[in-house]
């Protein structure tokens, strides 16, 4: 039998406890815990250091659990934990980092959907055992929803985007019909790829046919995480954008010319973020290297903790590409371009009711369903660059990188423009990077990373942070500067960093 104690979904629903959460404007993340109650608390992350433990800021109902277990710390928007000498230790993503005489200095970055765990060794049906999960730009409406798999019939789940009502639906176009199938027998549980066309990911690793569950592992179907303990699946389907981690990157062209040198930097999940910089920085280059159509020669980019040169066939579904240059038939209407689309790209268990469904909830998010019937020929380059960014939209994906956009629009055109991509990050839950030139909204930005010739970073932070740094009273006087004196501001943002 599914609970339905909450709602009319016909899902338990848990409630968020530790206070409202931070809304997606916030940035803001927060942990869910799961500990000996069985009830899962969302708790925002809203100090610069918060305690968790049986006592402090974060309280955990567990016997295994130390006073002041561990602690987690916020420094320039990125969130760290180092456990804090406890008895029993934590586990980051499968790995021991604390115990006992542990070195309490130790800080461990988080990344969106990092799973720690605080358990004792050999005991891995202990219900004392305690589980968390880090999550950036959690919006204030996030539940956790729970199926008890002892409590159905059959003691399977099916999971897809068109199940049986009772079963766990996932209203997405990267989810297959019948995507996976969770089977719970008294003596062990396994989980099913149903065949599925964008795969099943079991504790960060895709599964080929099918594989045992134990509690506490974490299931990744699109934007669904899903958390198996004792019978239970609780899930959430909360779009929360993706974090893009670039460690180190450099690109080495013939003649070992140096284009792209040493980049590191993070963009955070529904960040809006702009690459900007004078001719010869590399800025098409460089994200070129970031979104895997032409990989670095050195170092690493990663996609919510996943390595995206070697699973570049696993995130390729959540990548979209805007072009600087519109592709687009011009003898089409902006409602048959779209349709087009989603015929060529979304998944053949896809039914036209569906895609049409999908159409027209894009163009009303692109403010383009009055001009559905119109010739794209007829468009002004506004309205042609936004059926471009609907065409990438339809297929849902979670990062947008875009090739300037607004070039050859007039000034009010570019900010209706990139108004509509401050909402596709703010209130949509998509992480967005833009090369552009033009800097008269800027502020709109998040972000701004600011290369100097030759592909060296010389700044990334925010645009009203910017102004300080370089000494200037708008951007387009950094320009300048840079040009002249790029080994100084080089030199002055890494020292800001402790490099």
């Amino acid at each position: 039998m599914v609970n339905d104690m909450y709602n009319s979904q016909n899902y338990g629903d848990t409630q968020l406890l530790g206070g409202n959460l931070p809304s997606q404007s916030d940035r803001g993340a927060c942990i869910t815990v799961i500990d000996s109650e069985r009830v899962i608390r969302t708790i925002p992350l809203v100090k610069a250091e918060s305690i968790m433990g049986t006592e402090g800021d974060i309280r955990i109902n567990s016997r295994i659990v130390s006073r002041r277990h561990g602690k987690f710390t916020q420094i320039k928007g990125d969130f760290y934990y180092n456990d804090e000498g406890s008895l029993n230790g934590t586990m980051l993503n499968g790995a021991q980092i604390g115990c006992g005489h542990y070195n309490r200095s130790q800080m461990y970055r988080l990344g969106n959907g990092d799973v720690i765990k605080i358990t004792v060794p050999g005991s891995v049906g202990n219900p004392e055992n305690v589980m968390m999960i880090f999550s950036e730009g959690m919006s204030t409406n996030a539940r956790w929803k729970y199926i008890s798999l002892k409590d159905k019939p059959n003691h399977e789940l099916e999971i897809g985007r068109s199940v049986p009502q009772g079963e766990l639906c996932i209203d997405s176009v990267k989810v297959s019909k019948t995507h996976a199938k969770i089977v719970y027998w008294p003596d062990r549980v396994f989980i099913v790829d149903k065949d599925s066309l964008n795969g099943v990911i079991v504790n960060g690793k895709r599964i080929t046919e099918s594989c045992f569950l134990h509690d506490y592992d974490v299931i990744s179907i699109a934007n669904t995480k899903i958390i198996y303990i004792d019978g239970m699946v609780y899930f959430n389907i909360e779009p929360n954008g993706i974090k893009l981690e670039v460690y180190d990157i450099s690109k080495v062209v013939q003649k070992n010319k140096t284009i792209l040198e040493h980049i590191t930097l993070t963009v955070h999940p529904c960040e809006l973020v702009a690459i900007i910089g004078g001719s010869g920085a590399g800025k098409s280059t460089f994200m070129n290297c970031i979104n895997g159509y032409e990989p670095a020669t050195s170092g690493a980019v990663f996609m919510d903790g996943m390595n995206l040169y070697d699973n570049y066939h696993l995130m390729k579904s959540r990548i979209g590409n805007v072009p600087q240059k519109d592709e687009l038939y011009d003898y089409l209407s902006v409602y048959h371009s779209l349709k087009f689309t989603a015929d060529l790209r979304l998944t053949k268990d896809i039914s036209r009711q569906e895609k049409i469904k999908r159409v027209e909830e894009v163009m009303q998010i692109m403010g383009l369903s009055e001009h559905r019937n119109t010739l794209i020929k007829k468009l002004s380059g506004g309205q042609k660059k936004r059926v471009s960014i609907a065409m990438e939209l339809v297929s849902d994906p979670d990062i947008f990188f875009l090739d300037e956009p607004t070039s050859g629009l007039d000034p009010e055109t570019e900010t209706i423009l990139m108004k509509q991509l401050k909402n596709l990050s703010l209130n949509i839950g998509k992480t967005i990077i833009v090369i552009t030139h033009t800097l008269q909204n800027i502020h709109l930005f998040d972000k701004i990373i600011f290369l100097a010739p030759g592909g060296k970073l010389c700044y990334y932070g925010p645009p009203s942070d910017a102004l300080h740094f370089f000494g200037v009273t708008a951007i387009s006087e950094a320009y300048e500067k840079v040009k002249n004196y790029a080994d100084y501001f080089i030199g002055q943002y890494n020292q800001s960093l402790g490099r």
